[in-house]
């Protein structure tokens, strides 16, 4: 990795119909605490209207304070959608990292400097940060610590066995030097966790994943996003993911019966947590998002999969 004034860091925004959301993280990062050059550069995944190159134009008029640049994919899915970000990022400008974080969500000051601190004292090849649900209306009590909302507040930093998902991540150039070839999936565009399943994939070439506890990043949850219908889909997307990433490896006979034990070890976990608490909401939903992930791990073992990510929530 280059250092001093040849470094690079290029953060890469995937936009999808969230112009509000692509506009409040872009001043996020504007406000970013760096003391190297920074690349931003968005991902308009709207072929037809384009918001996001328009958010960009016009905050680039305004004078941004860092050099900022868009684009449009115009196939759908945000696993394309994060190739073309690495792509562009590795190839055309010659980043050293590409740290990303969703159209939904903002970045506190040190969110940047904090992972790239981190990539250079471990040499990962992928780097986490916290993230923080923020809601814009009080959450129903069922959704207390229920799965699915993050609430990471890990309090070191230093290495871990895998990051899962790239709401707040960072990747080194590395990724695509001794990996070459290596990108997101575009089966799981629209039906989720496929970041989840390139990690993994990662790791099995030998990867090195750490996490950066100060690099901090919040994501907006609205009400259409505070549904026990849409936990319940999200439920059912993450455990038809893990399905999937199972069958690709493929353990064996051993492996998948040990795998089913687990699933209805799961199903009496969540049957007597709802049977014991009929007078908690939140633990009776837990129980239900408990089984749904069963159900979508023999809704993926049937081929069947939900593509849940068709609709967006927030603007």
């Amino acid at each position: 990795m280059s250092s001093g004034s040849d470094f690079l860091a290029v953060v890469g925004l995937p936009t999808f119909k969230r112009p509000q959301g692509l506009t409040r993280l872009l001043e996020s990062l504007e406000k970013q605490l760096v003391d190297f050059p920074v690349q931003v550069l968005v991902a308009d995944n709207d072929e037809d209207k384009q918001e996001g190159m328009q958010v960009v134009a016009d905050l680039k008029r305004q004078g941004y304070r860092f050099p900022l640049d868009s684009f449009v994919v115009a196939e759908r899915g945000i696993s394309q959608v994060r190739n073309a970000l690495m792509q562009r990022a590795f190839e055309e400008y010659q980043g050293d990292v590409l740290a990303m974080l969703d159209d939904d969500e903002w970045a506190e000051e040190e969110w940047l400097s904090a992972l790239v601190r981190v990539q250079r004292l471990t040499d990962a090849d992928v780097v986490g940060g916290n993230v923080f649900a923020e809601f814009t209306d009080p959450p129903p009590s069922w959704l207390k610590d229920l799965e699915g909302y993050p609430r990471k507040n890990a309090p070191l930093s230093g290495y871990v066995p895998l990051i899962y998902g790239t709401t707040n991540v960072l990747l080194s150039r590395d990724v695509t030097t001794r990996f070459p070839g290596q990108c997101f999936d575009p089966f799981y565009a629209l039906v989720g966790r496929g970041d989840t399943e390139f990690f993994t994939r990662l790791k099995k070439h030998g990867a090195i994943f750490a996490f950066s506890h100060q690099a901090k990043s919040h994501e907006v949850f609205g009400p259409s996003r505070t549904t026990k219908q849409w936990a319940r889909e999200r439920a059912f997307c993450d455990g038809a993911g893990h399905m999937r990433i199972v069958l690709r490896d493929w353990p064996g006979l051993v492996g998948m019966a040990v795998e089913f034990m687990k699933m209805f070890g799961a199903v009496a976990v969540a049957l007597v947590r709802i049977g014991v608490n009929l007078r908690r909401d939140d633990r009776r939903m837990a129980g239900q998002i408990l089984i749904m992930r069963q159900v979508g791990k023999l809704s993926a073992l049937s081929g069947k999969y939900k593509r849940v990510y068709r609709e967006v929530h927030g603007n």
